[in-house]
């Protein structure tokens, strides 16, 4: 918060000797802790304040090293604010005061004045105040800040700040500001921070800074501010360095924008609808450093609309629709350090776009559809010689076409292999197969067919030149001698075998033809959703078997193409070619609860059985149970038991190992990578192992057999997911599910009963209400002793 820092500087005075924190709980009134030397928080009710105004002086007569300088209170169940309980503060000596309990809706008059000779920053944010309090506020002369922000202001009149001159920091953001008088500001003669994000203003009310003469930064992001940007929309600030106008409606910036800000420094234009930025848009803004044109709509940069910027630094015009880069805009921009061109639909950018700009520290060209042909050739070597530029950023220039580049980093190919175009070389017969990356004989390739280049003819050979306008020299040393970041391109393929997904990595399987006992791994990764831009990921040069990929969301319902660059090694281990290649778009499946995987065929010496894992199924339950379930195949018959010869049985006096074969499973369970538990188990066809003490992970689980103590087969691994407290494992899961259809059944089959037997008493008791047929009807006998009944009964009623 913004007291904090001002307190905590203010606080200097006593930092001469060691600041305790003071003790202070009377719960549930008000309790309290320290954070921060000399900054105390508390939260209570509508007494909190009064009981901590009383205890902080008690301890400041007490200990002088317990003196709080800033007291951030969250009061509870308080809508006003009156004086009497902000007396209790008195003689506290508090510098920085913040009230806040979501409900305040009005100060009393003078609620301050207690404090006034002591307090220089008051903050009352997150309350409900209709206007500013200006009558509490009124003699509070010695005040520097104030924050009100996130309340109910709907106005600001000439004299919402009268008495409070001294203010240089004002904060009213997020309230519902429409309207400011023209004078509102002119008592703040000091005022040189003012925050008015998120309110509802118009371009009609700016004209009303016209007063605040030392204004350095002015925040009116998040506003109702519209149309273009023009030489008057805000007045003459001669001091204002820092402009916030982001998340606005801004739809272009005129020429002579923002005349009246000389000084300006960084302006913020961030997510507006700016599509056109005509010439000399900022021709005034010469001492302009920090430039944010992000999340618009600028199709084109002319090359006079930032001609005037020659100090600018960072320039951000990502998430545009800048189609191409070209030299001239960035002709005057000699200082620029920080590029930010992602998100946009760059196709090409110019040879010598970025020449003056080698000591760029940052530049993104990610998500953009980079065509890599001869015209990218300059731009690939510049990225190779940025010395100050991050790996991350050059590996994010990623070719979206031609074909046969897809996915490929720029900065590793070179311009012989940028400029083969597979349409300007045809062969004479449909059979010939062309290696592009040599020079052909003149019986093979016609003359005629190669009129698009330039060629040379020496001893009968045709020399295919550079196209014009390309640095002769260094293309020819690109073509003969590559260097270490000049691969090139492998015949060998690479297919896309599987892929899959959990909560926190995706996993790539790829499988190369034809196979090879090299070494490979990967150089970077590219994914694109359903046909989008390709974006690339880091791979952390994974051999292909096993790529995985780290804060890569997918979604299920999204067909995926994945393209990898795989480094192939030479005996020493040093990269000698590049392997590229995509797979098909898929859907790609997220890991089973339960699986099976198959391990891959493994070639044995025909002496040793052949025993494997062939299935895995393993779950965490609520309890912190892992069961495990394990198949092995292979297993000799309990009848005829298989033993090794004396040679290869175990000369270990644990007989663990020697049941089958000297055959045992080894189950170990992994989390993030890290061995967590392990266990030993002898083979046999189905094991089930329970292991206590386990939370949600994710956990990897994995088995494999050992014979002979030698780890020469794959493991199979899964991954268990934690499951409701109805069992562990898919067949206890339907026992328990049985079982409570069974007592379902036997508590309606209980219900029924009761309704029967209640039903069969109710109707034995039920007097036979029939009418007796006359000829068996008795006949009429005369009531005997009336009044004597008459009698009992009044009597009964008496009592």
């Amino acid at each position: 918060m913004w007291g904090v820092c001002v307190v905590a500087a203010l606080c200097l005075w006593s930092a001469g000797a060691e600041w305790r924190c003071p003790e202070l709980s009377a719960r549930p009134a008000a309790e309290c802790a320290c954070d921060l030397p000399h900054t105390l928080r508390c939260a209570g009710d509508h007494t909190a304040l009064q009981i901590i105004g009383r205890h902080l002086r008690e301890q400041k007569a007490r200990n002088k090293n317990s003196a709080v300088s800033l007291l951030d209170c969250a009061l509870r169940g308080v809508s006003a604010l009156p004086a009497a309980a902000i007396s209790e503060l008195a003689g506290v000596g508090l510098h920085g005061l913040v009230i806040s309990s979501g409900d305040i809706r009005r100060v009393q008059q003078g609620a301050f004045n207690y404090i006034a000779s002591t307090l220089l920053a008051l903050g009352l944010p997150n309350n409900q105040l209709p206007s500013v309090p200006t009558e509490a506020l009124n003699h509070l002369t010695l005040l520097d800040r104030l924050d009100l922000s996130n309340n109910k202001i709907h106005m600001l009149d000439s004299n919402s700040f009268k008495g409070i001159k001294n203010l240089t920091y004002l904060d009213i953001s997020d309230n519902q500001l429409t309207d400011i008088s023209l004078d509102a500001f002119k008592p703040l003669s000091e005022l040189t921070v003012l925050r008015l994000r998120g309110n509802l203003l118009k371009v009609t009310a700016l004209p009303s800074l016209k007063d605040a003469h030392y204004l350095r930064e002015l925040d009116v992001s998040s506003n109702a501010l519209e149309g273009p940007l023009g030489a008057g929309t805000l007045p003459p600030l001669d001091h204002l360095s820092i402009l916030h106008l982001s998340d606005n409606t801004f739809a272009s910036i005129r020429r002579g924008a923002l005349s009246g800000l000389t000084n300006l420094t960084h302006l913020n234009l961030h997510n507006n609808q700016v599509d056109v930025l005509e010439d000399y848009a900022f021709r005034h803004l010469t001492n302009l450093t920090h430039l944010d044109l992000s999340h618009n709509e600028i199709v084109a940069v002319s090359g006079a609309s930032l001609a005037q910027l020659t100090n600018l630094v960072h320039l951000d015009l990502s998430h545009n629709f800048l189609r191409s880069l070209s030299a001239e805009p960035l002709k005057a921009l000699r200082k620029l350090t920080d590029l930010l061109l992602h998100d946009n639909d760059i196709a090409m950018i110019d040879d010598g776009a970025l020449t003056m700009h080698k000591n760029l520290s940052r530049f993104t060209i990610e998500d953009n559809p980079l065509n890599c042909d001869c015209l990218m050739a300059g731009f690939a070597r510049w990225l190779r010689e940025a010395k100050n530029l991050s790996q991350s950023d050059k590996s994010a220039a990623v070719c979206a076409t031609p074909p046969h580049l897809e996915g490929a980093l720029l900065s590793r190919l070179s311009k012989n292999k940028l400029c083969d175009d597979f349409e300007h070389i045809e062969s004479k017969k449909d059979d010939i197969n062309y290696d592009y990356n040599k020079i052909y004989d003149v019986d093979d390739v016609g003359r005629d067919k190669l009129s698009v280049v330039d060629e040379t003819v020496v001893d009968g050979d045709i020399y295919i030149d550079k196209a014009e306008g390309l640095d002769d020299d260094i293309y020819d040393e690109e073509l003969e001698v590559p260097g270490e970041e000049d691969l090139p391109i492998s015949k060998t393929k690479v297919r896309l075998e599987d892929a899959w997904y959990d909560k926190e990595e995706v996993h790539l399987s790829w499988s190369l033809d034809p196979p090879s006992t090299r070494r490979f791994r990967c150089t970077g990764v590219t994914a694109s959703r359903g046909g989008s831009l390709p974006k690339h990921v880091a791979c952390h040069r994974a051999p292909p078997a096993n790529v995985v990929l780290r804060g890569f969301k997918i979604d299920p319902l999204e067909h995926y193409t994945f393209c990898i660059a795989l480094e192939e090694m030479d005996s020493k281990d040093i990269p000698m070619a590049l392997v590229l290649g995509c797979g098909l778009p898929q859907l790609v499946r997220q890991r089973a609860e339960y699986i099976t995987v198959a391990t891959l065929p493994v070639t044995t010496p025909p002496t040793r059985p052949t025993f494997r894992v062939s299935e895995v199924r393993s779950n965490v339950t609520s309890d912190g149970v892992l069961t495990v379930l394990i198949s092995v195949m292979g297993l000799p018959s309990p009848r005829s038991p298989f033993v090794l010869p004396r040679s290869q049985r175990l000369s270990s006096p644990d007989n663990r190992y020697l049941a089958i074969g000297n055959c045992y499973v080894i189950l170990a369970v992994l989390s993030k990578g890290s061995l967590v538990a392990q266990k030993d188990t002898p083979c046999q066809s189905t094991l089930e192992i329970s292991m206590e003490g386990f939370v949600r992970g994710p956990y990897e689980v994995c088995a494999k057999i050992s014979k002979n103590k030698l780890d020469e087969l794959r493991p199979i691994c899964v991954v268990p997911q934690l499951q409701e407290p109805l069992g562990s494992l898919e067949i206890k899961s339907g026992i328990k599910g049985l079982n409570s259809a069974l007592v379902g059944v036997a508590l309606s089959l209980t219900v029924i009963v009761i309704c029967l037997i209640w039903f069969v008493r109710k109707v034995l008791k039920k007097p036979a209400n029939f009418e007796p047929h006359r000829c068996f009807r008795p006949e009429p006998v005369a009531e005997e002793n009336v009044r004597a009944s008459y009698v009992m009964l009044t009597a009964t009623s008496k009592v």
